[in-house]
């Protein structure tokens, strides 16, 4: 009985410990938060700063902002196009990013799901236009 009280014992003392460094630990970026079937660029690597989510697009970033999330982020109000370090598909589609507006040049896939900084894909603040797959096409709103 004795060793069931002390195993009991140091299950809630490990239990409150794991608590209180989970109430100590900082929460997500507000920034990464990236809504359900939404494409988002990021003005920072590692899903930072300001945000641009878009469920469709004329498929030219050059007249969109990055105003989404956290009001006065890093980057916010700035032109996406050229200026995006990191994106989240978030949709249930592929997406293609390209290096050129109107979804030309160089196209990487992103598939459902994916997270990149886009200096994996050769591409920090590279991105002018995308496609996502099934929405019509890259210069149609």
């Amino acid at each position: 009985m004795k060793l069931v009280k002390r195993i009991a014992g140091t299950v809630s003392l490990l239990g409150l410990a794991a608590g209180a460094f989970l109430a100590g630990a900082p929460a997500a970026q507000a920034g990464s938060t990236c809504p359900y079937e939404r494409l988002c660029l990021y003005f920072n690597s590692n899903y930072e700063g300001a945000r641009a989510d878009t469920q469709y697009s004329d498929g030219w970033l050059g007249d969109e902002l990055f105003n989404n999330g956290p009001a006065g982020a890093n980057g916010w109000n700035v032109q996406v196009n050229n200026n995006a370090a990191s994106i989240i598909n978030n949709t249930s589609e592929t997406v293609w990013v390209y290096d050129d507006s109107h979804c030309g040049g160089n196209p990487r896939s992103i598939g459902p799901g994916g997270r990149w900084n886009l200096e994996a894909l050769g591409l920090k603040n590279q991105v002018s236009s995308f496609f996502i797959d099934n929405r019509g096409n890259c210069a149609n709103r």
